[in-house]
């Protein structure tokens, strides 16, 4: 019998061999950490927005581990805040959640793209097929269910960045979304996707244990941190929203109230100003009033899809 570890090493490999060793993304996160050692890229990139991130400390180790050149983006905010607004109208939202981790990928492939590559590879995938979401840890004994989110998660597997990465002009490779990695994901148990470890619940369990003794603990064993909070993004914004005035705030409330629009924060307030350079409110655009399955309470768009959270204002639940 085949020992699992072995399995998913063999099939790394060689979905990592149809893969071009250009470029990574590189959070310093257990996926990405896990490519670079079977692609052994040329160049490894990670986006550092607010000074010396957890990104910048994992990534930089992993880097020196392997042996890999490293470049590290530190963005001005400026080109911070140019990416914010490109996304709000590139993808008419104004949801600080999807914006705030967007953010860092564009502004990972516009330098990829300013360096003249052509492909990048990402981590994604690792999170849905092996449990690496935060919000799954509460199903932990509860493994029916835990199965079922699972399930519903990779069937809805949906990155929106690869459109945003074909704008640059980069091929996004995936090696998780193999079709042979993924069909090995779903006969695994989810007993060994989240446990418990010296009293701390971990997702991807299985991963972390079957690369431990090559990453090394301090890079299995990083926490789950969300892209905006691992690059320093959502530190930039918590210091950037301060320069809004309380008074300002109140009265841009006001007057989304008046456009239907519930704001939530500063933060949100500022994505929703950008929109509305760009769009009607929602409740007076006629694209978004077409679909009829749910209407979303905080911002009147009307949703076409069984999910919980809005796409546009990023109301949860709704």
């Amino acid at each position: 019998m085949v020992n699992p570890c072995d399995e998913i090493r063999f099939l790394l490999n060689e979905a990592c061999k149809a893969v071009p060793n250009e470029s990574i993304l590189l959070s310093g996160g257990l996926d990405s950490s896990i490519l670079l050692l079977y692609i052994k890229p040329r160049n490894a990139i990670t986006i550092s927005i607010n000074g010396m991130s957890s990104d910048y400390i994992y990534a930089s180790k992993i880097t020196k581990k392997i042996e890999t050149s490293h470049k590290i983006i530190h963005p001005e905010d400026n080109i911070v805040l140019e990416c914010l607004d490109e996304l709000v109208s590139d993808y008419k939202t104004f949801d600080p959640i999807f914006l705030r981790n967007m953010a860092v990928q564009l502004i990972g492939f516009k330098k990829l793209s300013e360096m003249n590559f052509r492909s990048v590879v990402t981590g994604d995938g690792a999170d849905e097929l092996f449990a690496g979401y935060n919000f799954l840890h509460k199903y932990n004994k509860e493994p029916i269910l835990l199965e079922s989110k699972l399930q519903a998660l990779i069937q809805n597997m949906n990155f929106d960045w690869m459109t945003l990465a074909k704008k640059y002009g980069l091929d996004i490779y995936c090696p998780f979304l193999d079709k042979d990695i993924i069909n090995f994901a779903r006969s695994l148990s989810v007993r060994v996707k989240i446990r418990e470890n010296n009293g701390t619940v971990f997702g991807k369990y299985f991963l972390r244990e079957c690369f431990e003794d090559v990453l090394g603990k301090d890079i299995v064993w990083r926490k789950k941190e969300a892209m905006e909070s691992g690059s320093g993004m959502s530190q930039f914004m918590n210091r950037f929203i301060m320069k809004i005035s309380d008074e300002d705030y109140i009265n841009g409330y006001r007057a989304a109230k008046m456009d239907n629009v519930t704001i939530r924060d500063k933060e949100h307030l500022y994505y929703y100003q950008i929109y509305r350079k760009y769009f009607p409110a929602p409740i007076d655009d006629p694209a978004n009033q077409i679909q009829t399955y749910k209407i979303c309470s905080y911002c009147k768009s009307k949703l076409g899809y069984h999910g919980s959270f809005c796409k546009v204002c990023g109301a949860y639940p709704i």
